[in-house]
């Protein structure tokens, strides 16, 4: 079957956006990939493991890579073009319910996050926003097979044997869009209100929450996606290249939302790295006591005495050179 895509006699010469398309896919990809991996191995050297959240992200991401890789294919072999096959069309639905997937999936991991740091009714809430988000994505995966009414086009072998209205299904994928931008902003207020009341100073706190609360750059992105799609795409010359930046703009959901995820978890790490960028050179003596002391290393646990004792670290080489640290029992 093939499907139709001009609206008059001649034929367009569209500009192939393929080049822009893969730059902005897997430049996308790139960053959640380094973002989710550093955390992972945080998680595991730091012999923390790995819980809930960590392989629901995992998932999201198989699903990311998958899902790109397709639009890039679809890009390669035909998808700039007058008409569609069946099996191009299968494709654009393949990777359609994909994107729908993966921003589902992402949330879900952020929302299980938060179930660890909730109780009572709270949960009870994010429980609520879990179910009703993963089901409406289900259905909205379901809808993108079905037949629509007056259009002789879709009744083609691969599509589901139920009809739609086309402004039905139009209406219920951007209300989908609509409520997963408030889950965006909902998810990111949740760690205010939980953080607040906890005996911290202010300052760790605004910076706990507005690290966890980073999901408002997403929820912002996605609001000025649905905005711009709203404003329609004219069969131009550049109908596709604003279709590819369409593709990448979806994307650009899931990727986000891995990465603010990531965030939180990179603070030993960049706290490690800031610790040996501004660290000096620690002054070193010659011990100057027992031959054979010179060859031993000690730590030595505690002090009873002096205040500002002397602590001797382990013998750095085979000279007899220790490092040497104040210590102050107070």
């Amino acid at each position: 079957m093939i499907e139709p895509r001009k609206h008059n006699g001649t034929e367009h010469h569209y500009y192939n956006p393929r080049t822009e398309l893969n730059a902005g896919l897997w430049t996308l990809w790139t960053g959640a990939t380094i973002f989710l991996a550093l955390r992972l191995w945080i998680k595991i050297s730091k012999r923390h493991g790995l819980w809930y959240d960590d392989y629901i992200l995992l998932v999201a991401w198989v699903i990311l890579t998958v899902n790109d890789s397709l639009i890039s294919l679809e890009y390669a072999t035909g998808y700039v073009a007058d008409k569609w096959d069946d099996r191009m069309q299968i494709l654009i639905n393949i990777t359609s319910d994909g994107t729908v997937l993966a921003q589902a999936i992402t949330k879900t991991a952020f929302a299980v996050t938060l179930l660890k740091l909730t109780k009572g009714w709270q949960r009870w809430v994010l429980w609520f926003c879990i179910v009703t988000m993963n089901a409406w994505a289900s259905v909205r995966c379901v809808f993108q097979w079905a037949r629509i009414y007056e259009k002789p086009s879709y009744e083609v072998w691969y599509r589901l044997h139920f009809h739609l209205h086309a402004q039905f299904r139009d209406d219920f994928k951007e209300g989908g869009n609509v409520y997963n931008i408030l889950m965006d902003f909902f998810f990111a207020s949740v760690p205010w209100y939980i953080t607040w009341g906890l005996d911290m100073r202010k300052a760790e706190k605004i910076g706990l929450c507005v690290t966890m609360s980073l999901g408002m750059i997403v929820a912002i992105v996605a609001a000025i996606r649905v905005g711009w799609k709203d404003d329609g795409n004219i069969k131009d010359e550049w109908y596709f290249w604003r279709l590819a930046h369409s593709n990448i703009w979806y994307s650009s959901e899931p990727v986000g939302t891995i990465i603010v995820q990531c965030i939180p978890v990179l603070r030993p790490l960049l706290r490690d790295l800031h610790t040996s960028l501004t660290s000096h050179k620690i002054p070193s003596f010659e011990y100057e006591g027992n031959t054979n002391a010179s060859r031993r290393s000690k730590w030595v646990s505690g002090y009873q005495g002096n205040p500002n004792h002397v602590l001797h670290s382990p013998a750095l080489g085979n000279n007899g050179t220790y490092n040497i640290f104040s210590f102050n029992a107070n």
